[in-house]
């Protein structure tokens, strides 16, 4: 450790190798033997330093090491290259192909690995087969329990196949594997799953095309799971309510879960009523049919501070959606503490959808950024005429505790829109999204009950993206409605690069506080946009 550096003599080194003198290849190989990185620096701290460093380059594991196929590190000098190939943990994530597979495996010693396919590779692979050592490896790595994480998909699924065959055990005995993580699709996994038990299994991804004759032994042998994402497109793959209950069940720990069911699970009676707790769950991501994924809701025992809900049902009447789906949100939002003082709510509405996305709001500004907490969307079996869904979500909003609601979007048309927000008058933030601008935009009918009111007492900003502009005039008598009483507010008008003249900009700008917009502005108005209503 203490050794000192001979600069003489790498001097005379680094002179007879400029002067081609001798074996060039030795003569660097005795300059580097000199340097301290190689006299002062243990072989297996070198190693945490490469592999140190290789992991921060890749990024999150299990797809870190060796991430572009780099092996200029085992070039600086032939110490470093010795010490780089003695690290098998450099070598324990393979890469994304099955010729990157064959090129690595014999450098990954006894350390356990991380298969992945990403199945964009398959044409590298072309000249490569699934066979012979890289089997053997893959064998060898099975029997001593030393595959880490399993992330495999493949346009070819024969290859997925033959690896989980090569990986499954022989006989009857099931046996215990040390695998973290597992992602798969396209693939049988009923002997997979039907061998092994996965004591530290913690994150599962199936998806499309996934097979399984029995979900029983899927749930008996995970019960570690934190993550758990199934998306289901058959009925032949997908659990029974009563047998996704029990998987459930037997992972107490679930922070994250995901369902898509694009199919009715089989027929399967579940008698019993005990709810299923699920004290850690911040994530809930549920899609299917409507009536499966409310009998699953129902026996779900969660927390009511989730850090995000999302639900979206498919083949939903109008009596579904406003007998059982409105009901479901308004429990929700009325049990969870965060939405008492400040709810943000977007809605959506489509020819036979209807969406609600809500947030906890913190002081003016809107929805607090990213913070959507609950995603609520229901996809009826028809399309609705004009008039239906307009009444449908008017009918979906009322389920939304009114008096909390600081923030309102959405892409409706101006009547629903009027027609709701009247309802909310401690909206702070309006966000429209392709609105109409037309007479009395924004303004109470004359002849209706709010004839002298405001639609929105309370707003500080108001929002108009890609608005339909029948003309820009149709804003200032609003901004004259809405700042009546000295109260002015923060404009922004965003997404279409439209026209606008200066001399309602002018007029725009002396009735608000701030003006923020995205248009091309002239002395003139050649389209017409801006004489429309001023006087309205």
């Amino acid at each position: 450790m203490g050794r000192e550096i001979n600069i003489d003599r790498i001097l005379y080194l680094e002179k007879q190798i400029e002067e081609g003198a001798g074996d060039t290849i030795k003569l660097k190989r005795a300059r580097n033997s000199l340097l301290n990185i190689s006299t002062i620096v243990p072989p297996e701290i070198l190693g945490s330093i490469f592999l140190w460093n290789v992991t921060l380059a890749g990024g999150l594991p299990p797809f870190g090491p060796l991430p572009k196929d780099t092996y200029n590190f085992l070039l600086v000098c032939h110490h470093w290259s010795e010490v780089a190939s003695h690290t098998p943990e450099l070598w324990s994530f393979w890469g994304h192909t099955l010729k990157k597979w064959s090129l690595r495996y014999k450098r990954s010693g006894t350390t356990p690995v991380d298969l992945v396919l990403n199945g964009y590779g398959d044409m590298d692979d072309s000249d490569t087969s699934f066979d012979g050592p890289v089997r053997d490896a893959l064998r060898d790595l099975a029997a001593r329990g030393a595959i880490r994480s399993l992330h495999l998909w493949s346009i070819k699924t024969s290859l997925v196949t033959s690896i989980l065959s090569t990986l499954t055990t022989d006989g009857e005995d099931v046996r215990c594997s040390s695998i973290e993580s597992i992602s798969l699709q396209g693939v049988d996994i009923s002997e997979f799953f039907a061998r092994y038990h996965f004591p530290k299994l913690w994150y599962l991804d199936l998806s499309t095309g996934i097979t399984i004759s029995s979900w029983d032994d899927f749930g008996l042998h995970t019960t570690a799971l934190t993550t758990l994402s199934l998306t289901l497109n058959s009925v032949s793959s997908t659990p029974a309510t009563p047998q996704l209950l029990s998987i459930l069940a037997s992972n107490p720990r679930l922070q994250t879960l995901a369902l898509t069911m694009y199919t009715t699970p089989p027929d399967n009676k579940d008698e019993s009523t005990v709810p299923v707790p699920l004290r850690h769950l911040r994530k809930l991501t549920l899609m299917g049919d409507f009536h499966t994924i409310f009998q699953l809701m129902s026996r779900l025992d969660h927390p009511e501070t989730m850090s995000k809900i999302t639900l979206v049902v498919f083949n939903c009447t109008v009596e579904d959606t406003l007998g059982t789906f409105g009901p479901y949100i308004q429990e929700y939002l009325q049990h969870d503490g965060r939405f008492r003082y400040g709810l943000g709510i977007h809605v959506i509405s489509r020819n036979n959808t209807v969406s609600i996305d809500v947030s906890a709001v913190s002081g003016v500004t809107g929805p607090i950024p990213g913070a959507t907490f609950a995603a609520f969307t229901a996809v009826l079996q028809d399309e609705l005429p004009l008039p239906a869904r307009n009444k449908l979500c008017i009918d979906f909003v009322a389920h939304v505790p009114k008096e909390h609601v600081v923030y309102f979007g959405g892409d409706m048309n101006m009547d629903v829109v009027k027609g709701i927000v009247v309802t909310m008058p401690t909206i702070r933030e309006l966000h429209l999204t392709s609105p109409s601008l037309a007479n009395r935009f924004l303004q109470p009918d004359p002849d209706g009950p709010f004839a002298n009111q405001k639609l929105l007492p309370s707003l500080r900003h108001l929002r108009l993206e890609n608005a339909a502009c029948g003309g820009w005039s149709y804003i200032i008598p609003y901004l004259r409605h809405q700042t009546s009483e000295g109260q002015r507010i923060l404009l922004t008008i965003e997404g279409l690069r439209q026209h606008i003249c200066r001399d309602v900009l002018r007029r725009i700008e002396d009735l608000v506080e701030e003006f923020d917009l995205d248009l091309i502005l002239d002395d003139d108005c050649p389209l017409g946009y801006c004489s429309v209503g001023e006087e309205e």
